[in-house]
């Protein structure tokens, strides 16, 4: 039985997988989850330079070039898609970012704009020809396929976003598990993007709903700190016992 997924043209051998920063933020942390039964390793939002703020907490990181590294142990391992989180205030950044983790071996870039960090100096859904930019540079930037982390609540009519998107050359986007972020995006786009939703997990019957509306994959953030990396091989357990294999 088959429980993986194609997105973008890449192959996940599992639908769900973590969500970036969820137990993904150290050379461990990352090392066990290549081990455990993930559909990808999502990692944690990187910048160019060192991030260390009081306030925008979430986006603490070494910056880019000491993650580097495990990008590239991770990709000659071969046992798991690498997804390399990225986030910045700048257009340029996102490009330089992107061509980065793309050459080091990620399978794919998420270009992080739902951080609020992102949000309150980038501002990429303020001014729709910013959204664009960044789109295109990370495209132009990226050999691998590029998905776009949205916020919960894009102050953009769904139709319009998706067209800026899918212009540019992005066709994937992450987006939360509810109405407003998911079925609605799904329809007022009318399915031009692919997407990936976010939590809204407890077991296999919520990852099988949310395929059943249009999900390509699901990524967990909460359940999976809350379990640890074996939440993976449990979700392929259920999910198997349910399809009767």
């Amino acid at each position: 039985m088959d429980l993986g997924t194609t997105i973008a043209g890449v192959r996940f051998p599992f639908c769900v997988m973590n969500a970036a920063g969820a137990l993904s933020g150290t050379p461990g942390e990352v090392r066990a989850l290549a081990r455990s039964q993930t559909g990808a390793v999502v990692l944690k939002s990187a910048t160019v330079h060192p991030f260390i703020h009081r306030q925008y907490r979430s986006l603490h990181n070494p910056g880019f070039d000491v993650v580097l590294p495990i990008v590239r142990e991770l990709a000659a391992a071969g046992e798991r898609p690498v997804v390399a989180s990225i986030a910045g205030d700048t257009p340029a950044e996102y490009e330089t970012l992107a061509r980065a983790f793309a050459t080091a071996g990620a399978s794919m870039i998420e270009a992080n704009l739902a951080d609020p960090w992102v949000t309150a100096t980038l501002a990429p859904f303020e001014d729709l020809d910013t959204l664009r930019e960044v789109a295109r540079r990370l495209v132009a930037a990226s050999s691998v396929p590029v998905a776009v982390r949205l916020p919960d609540r894009a102050p953009v009519p769904y139709k319009r976003l998706g067209e800026v998107l899918v212009t540019a050359g992005v066709h994937v986007a992450i987006v939360k598990n509810d109405f407003a972020g998911f079925e609605k995006l799904l329809l007022e786009t009318r399915a031009t993007l692919e997407l990936i939703v976010l939590d809204g997990v407890q077991s296999a019957y919520d990852v099988r709903r949310a395929l059943a509306k249009g999900a390509k994959g699901v990524q967990i953030g909460a359940l999976l700190v809350a379990e640890g990396p074996s939440v993976f091989a449990r979700l392929e357990r259920e999910m198997r016992a349910a399809r009767g294999g």
